[in-house]
C-alpha cells in the first residue's frame, strides 16, 4: 500500500527493501519488477552523467536542479541532491559523485563556453544496449568511478591550459601578497610622495599610471600579458583626515570561471592581507630611507655635522630596534607563513582530482594565512598592539622628516655664514664683527634647542615604542600557534624587552 503514493527513487528504495526476503522466488519476482521499475532511473541517470542533461519532469531523480540560480553561481548552489528520492542501493557518497559529475559538465558548457567532445573510453553511452544497463550492481560503481575522474580531468585540464588557473594564482601571489619584490619596491619608491599627502588629492588614474611604469620597469613586464592588465589601483573609502597610505590598495581582477575559486569574499581576504603587508612594508621602506638619509649627513650636512653626531647617534639606536622589530616580523610573514601556505596550495592544485578540491585548498590556504597573519576575530588583540607599534614607527618617521628639515635649514644658515665670512675676508673686512656675534650666538641657541627638542621627542618615542612592543610580546607569547610564539622569541632574542618588563 505505501508503494502507491511513492515514485522515482522513493520507489525505488521501498521496493529494494522486499529484497531481503528469503523466498527465492518471491525474490526474482522484485528483483524484475525493480529492473522495470527502475529503467526510467537508468535513462536519467545516462543524460545525467554523460551528458549534464537533467531530464526530470516528474520530480523522480535524486539530483535537483534551481533553474533560477545566476550562471556565477552554477557551481555552489545550482544542483543538489533531494535524499528523500535517493535509492537505497545507491551510497550517498556515489550519489555525490554522481551529483559532481553532471555539475562538471554543465560547469564546463556553460561556464567556461567550451564545447568539445569530453573523451569517454567506451562508445554509444547513452544507448540501452551498451555503457551502463543495470543501475542496480557493481557495473553502477565502475560506470560512475570513470567517468568522475574523466569529467574532472577535463574540467582542471581547461582550468590550467585556457584560462591559465595556476598563473593567475601566482600573479595574486606576486601582486596581492607583495611576491613581486622588485616590482613592490619600484612602485613604493614612485608613490611613496603621493600617497604621504591626503587621501582627496590623489588621483586613481595618476597611481595605476605609476603602477604600469612599474610594472614595465621591473620584471613584472615578462608576466603574460593578460596577467599584466590585470592588476589595477583602487581606492577605499576615505574618512576625514586620512592620507594616501590609508586607501591605496591593489586589486587583481578575475572573471568566470575562476571566480568560482577567487570569489568576491576571497577578494576581500586578499584585500585585507594585503593592507596588512602594505603596511609592514611602508615601515620597512621609511626605515631604510630613513638610515640611507642619516649615514650621508657627513655630506649633505657638513657645516653642522660636528653639532648633531649625538643627535645621530640617537636616531639610528631608535632605527635600528625598528628595524630589527620590522625585519623580524616581515621574516615571518615572508617564510614561517606565505611561502609555506603558498607551497601546500600549490600542491593541493597539482594533486587534485576535481574543482571541489581546488575551491577547499584555497579556502584552506586563505584560512591559514588569514589566522597567522592575526587577521580573524581570535587575534584582533593582538593585531592591534602590532599595529600599535606600526603607528609609533609612523610616528617616528615623521618626527624624523621634520628634524631633517630643522637640520637643513641650520646647515643652510651655517653655510651662508662661513660663505659670507670668506667674501668679507677677502674683501679685508672683519669676518664677523661685533654686532653680528650677538645674532650669531641667537642663532646657535635656536639651533641647539630645537636639536634638544627633538632629541626629547624621540626619546619619548623610543620609550613608546619599548613599551608598546613589550605588549605585543607578551600578546604572542600567550598564543597557542607555536610559529607566532617563536616570532617572540625570534624579536627578543636576548630578553631585553622582558628584563624591561620586569623593571
Amino acid at each position: 500500500m505505501q508503494a502507491g503514493y511513492l515514485n522515482g527513487g522513493a520507489l525505488a528504495s521501498s521496493l529494494h527493501t522486499f529484497l531481503q526476503y528469503g523466498d527465492p522466488n518471491f525474490h526474482l519476482l522484485v528483483k524484475k519488477v525493480l529492473h522495470i521499475t527502475t529503467r526510467p532511473l537508468l535513462e536519467m541517470l545516462r543524460r545525467w552523467i554523460y551528458e549534464g542533461e537533467c531530464c526530470d519532469a516528474y520530480g523522480e531523480f535524486f539530483v535537483t536542479v534551481d533553474s533560477d540560480t545566476p550562471e556565477d553561481l552554477l557551481w555552489e548552489s545550482k544542483y543538489s541532491i533531494r535524499l528523500e528520492m535517493l535509492p537505497t542501493f545507491i551510497s550517498k557518497q556515489m550519489a555525490e559523485r554522481i551529483l559532481l559529475i553532471g555539475k562538471t559538465i554543465n560547469f564546463i558548457r556553460v561556464v567556461c563556453r567550451d564545447h568539445s567532445p569530453i573523451n569517454f573510453p567506451f562508445s554509444t553511452v547513452a544507448t540501452t544496449n551498451q555503457g551502463l544497463n543495470d543501475i542496480i550492481g557493481p557495473d553502477l560503481n565502475g560506470h560512475v568511478s570513470e567517468v568522475y575522474k574523466i569529467t574532472s580531468s577535463h574540467l582542471i585540464g581547461l582550468l590550467k591550459k585556457k584560462y591559465l588557473l595556476c598563473e593567475h594564482l601566482t600573479a595574486i601571489r606576486d601582486y596581492l601578497l607583495l611576491g613581486q619584490g622588485d616590482f613592490i619596491q619600484h612602485l613604493m619608491d614612485l608613490i611613496c610622495k603621493d600617497l604621504s599627502g591626503l587621501s582627496s588629492s590623489l588621483q586613481t588614474s595618476m597611481l595605476q599610471s605609476k603602477l604600469e611604469t612599474a610594472q614595465r620597469a621591473t620584471n613584472a613586464q615578462y608576466h603574460n600579458v593578460d596577467v599584466i592588465r590585470r592588476v589595477s589601483v583602487i581606492k577605499l573609502e576615505e574618512s576625514s583626515g586620512d592620507t594616501g597610505w590609508d586607501v591605496f590598495t591593489i586589486d587583481y581582477v578575475l572573471n568566470c570561471p575562476l571566480t568560482v575559486i577567487v570569489n568576491q569574499d576571497s577578494r576581500e581576504t586578499y584585500l585585507c592581507i594585503f593592507r596588512m603587508l602594505w603596511k609592514t612594508k611602508r615601515i620597512e621602506h621609511g626605515l631604510r630611507r630613513i638610515w640611507g638619509k642619516t649615514t650621508t649627513w657627513d655630506r649633505t650636512l657638513p657645516h653642522i655635522i660636528a653639532d648633531i653626531r649625538e643627535f645621530r647617534h640617537q636616531i639610528n639606536i631608535i632605527c635600528c630596534e625598528m628595524q630589527h622589530f620590522i625585519s623580524q616580523v616581515q621574516y615571518y610573514i615572508n617564510f614561517e607563513v606565505l611561502e609555506c601556505s603558498w607551497k601546500e596550495l600549490e600542491n593541493a592544485v597539482n594533486t587534485a582530482e576535481n574543482l571541489d578540491h581546488i575551491i577547499e585548498a584555497h579556502k584552506r590556504f586563505l584560512g591559514i594565512v588569514s589566522e597567522r597573519l592575526m587577521l580573524n576575530q581570535e587575534h584582533l588583540q593582538v593585531l592591534s598592539k602590532l599595529y600599535a607599534n606600526y603607528k609609533n614607527a609612523i610616528n617616528f618617521m615623521d618626527a624624523y622628516d621634520k628634524a631633517h628639515e630643522v637640520l637643513k635649514k641650520g646647515n643652510i644658515i651655517r653655510e651662508k655664514r662661513k660663505n659670507d665670512i670668506k667674501l668679507k675676508t677677502k674683501q679685508g673686512d672683519w669676518g664677523v664683527k661685533v654686532a653680528d656675534e650677538a645674532a650669531i650666538i641667537t642663532q646657535d641657541k635656536e639651533f641647539q634647542a630645537e636639536l634638544k627638542a627633538i632629541s626629547k621627542q624621540l626619546t619619548n618615542f623610543q620609550s613608546t615604542f619599548s613599551a608598546s612592543l613589550s605588549d605585543f610580546l607578551m600578546a604572542l607569547s600567550l598564543e597557542a600557534d607555536d610559529s607566532m610564539k617563536f616570532l617572540s622569541l625570534r624579536i627578543d632574542f636576548n630578553e631585553h624587552y622582558k628584563q624591561k618588563t620586569w623593571q
